[in-house]
């Protein structure tokens, strides 16, 4: 994998040429307006926002602003923010940042409206997720991975809470090599990755946690601290890692320690944890897992392509999920508003039943 530093930027950046290009960011949500803004700063890019009406009008009133832990600030009013996707016509280039469960119904849109020759950058959490959408598109598809959270401290104000360069699949296209430098010049940093189904698999295995985290039902960084959370986040990247192993795939690493050790950093008693997982816990406060955003939002998550993609590939292999198996349950009764809140001592206690 190069850095993004290490990238032919100089490829990229004879892409336009003079010109203007259009970039359509569909499913703008948290990712998708953090994106955008950084877009929207350069002269060459035409950005258009697809999303809720909500968020058009919030967005109007507030203007768009993203800003990251490492104190970049950047601002876009007016944006270009339409609630149909019939202006996708226009776009050149497509980053599709809706949500992995909402992947199918977008499809129909998209077909209708997006010329067959543009590119999709799709950006969900998940496993498969570029073989979906090639079974139902003609268009090239990408990949590309965002490791970091987006919280949003107000209205229009979309900011990253947590460190990670974005992982995105090697390419040819001029245009989305220009969209990488304009991101890297930016101190957004793109790491291109020729195995994105190593950078898939070694994604999931962080979040395994937003399950989780939306089941504690508090921020992240606290989460971390608390020993029994730890144990039954180690219990569920175990199993994750047993089907990695059987079929052949080395998940890429987000971390300074080896994915094969991060189980074992997580049994660690908390006072030692602390001491060793600084840089893990160099989070925003406030930061929690998307999964979370979405049933405080009373939405489907995206549980079925995290830890559900655990629990299906575990049946293949023929390899026992009880964590995995667990926090699918629990987050099933989260969505139906069935379920009764439990101590994660309990929870944990509940896996080591079903093992």
């Amino acid at each position: 994998m190069q850095s993004g530093q290490q990238q032919d930027n100089h490829r990229g950046q004879q892409a336009t040429a003079g010109q203007r290009y259009c970039v359509g960011v569909v499913g703008a949500g948290s990712i998708g307006c953090f994106l955008g803004a950084y877009l929207c700063q350069d002269s060459a890019l035409d950005v258009k926002f697809f999303g809720r009406e909500a968020m058009a009008l919030e967005l109007a009133a507030h203007g768009l602003r993203a800003s990251s832990y490492r104190q970049h600030h950047y601002f876009a009013q007016p944006v270009a923010f339409y609630s149909s996707l019939s202006s996708l016509i226009e776009c050149d280039l497509v980053l599709l940042t809706v949500k992995a469960n909402a992947l199918v119904p977008m499809l129909l849109e998209l077909k209708r409206y997006l010329r067959p020759e543009i590119p999709v950058v799709a950006m969900q959490n998940g496993i498969g997720i570029a073989e979906m959408l090639s079974q139902d598109l003609a268009n090239p598809i990408l990949r590309a991975i965002i490791p970091f959270n987006i919280i949003k401290p107000k209205a229009g104000h979309f900011q990253q809470a947590t460190a990670g360069n974005i992982i995105w699949q090697q390419n040819t296209h001029k245009l989305v090599n220009y969209v990488i430098a304009v991101f890297n010049r930016l101190k957004l940093s793109v790491d291109v990755c020729l195995d994105i189904t190593a950078a898939e698999y070694g994604k999931l295995l962080l979040n395994l946690n937003n399950a989780l985290n939306a089941i504690t039902d508090i921020p992240l960084k606290q989460q971390l601290l608390d020993r029994d959370s730890r144990l039954i986040l180690a219990l569920a990247m175990q199993e994750w890692l047993a089907i990695c192993a059987q079929a052949g795939v080395k998940p890429l690493r987000y971390t300074l320690l080896p994915n094969t050790l991060l189980p074992w950093l997580l049994h660690m008693p908390t006072s030692i944890f602390k001491r060793i997982a600084h840089v893990l816990l160099a989070i925003d406060p406030a930061a929690r897992s998307s999964m979370w955003d979405d049933i405080q939002a009373k939405k489907r998550t995206e549980i079925m392509f995290l830890n559900g993609a655990v629990m299906r590939l575990g049946q293949h292999y023929h390899l026992p999920t009880p964590a995995n198996s667990v926090l699918v349950d629990y987050i099933k009764q989260l969505e139906m508003g069935t379920f009764h809140s439990q101590s994660t001592q309990t929870l944990l206690k509940k896996i080591r039943q079903h093992a």
